[in-house]
């Protein structure tokens, strides 16, 4: 039995589709600079929470984070800021040197919140961890 040519280039555009990368979902956080960010702690208001934020350094630059808690858009107070020292001889193709910062906040009323880190001299480059306080 043949198979008829339309079949075979539906099957053919099919297995084209699943392989060609396209994600119909949202990306996981982070980028080529920050890597991750948790919140941990019990997550009721009043409580001492942590967030934490890892980055790969490597850039010839200094680069500046500022982390902020924020419910929605608004800002609900700064949490901190560092400035990472630059690798030398970095490119954007160097071997990334993880640097890992905590900090430690509280959070007055229940509600939903972000943890936000990002960079100062480009607000694009940053990554967001939502969280909720009873």
């Amino acid at each position: 039995m043949r198979t008829p040519p339309f079949v075979l280039l539906l099957a053919l555009l099919c297995a084209l589709l699943a392989g060609c990368g396209v994600r119909f979902r949202d990306p996981e956080p982070g980028n080529e600079f920050f890597k991750s960010a948790t919140v941990s702690g019990d997550l009721r208001a009043g409580a001492t929470l942590t967030g934490a934020v890892t980055i790969a350094q490597r850039y010839s630059i200094d680069v500046a984070i500022t982390c902020e808690l924020r419910q929605g858009k608004q800002l609900v107070k700064p949490i901190g800021s560092e400035k990472i020292v630059a690798l030398p001889g970095g490119t954007p193709k160097s071997t990334p040197v993880a640097v890992h910062y905590t900090y430690e906040f509280t959070v007055d009323k229940s509600g939903a919140y972000k943890f936000e880190c990002f960079t100062p001299a480009d607000e694009d480059n940053f990554i967001i961890r939502e969280f909720t306080v009873r």
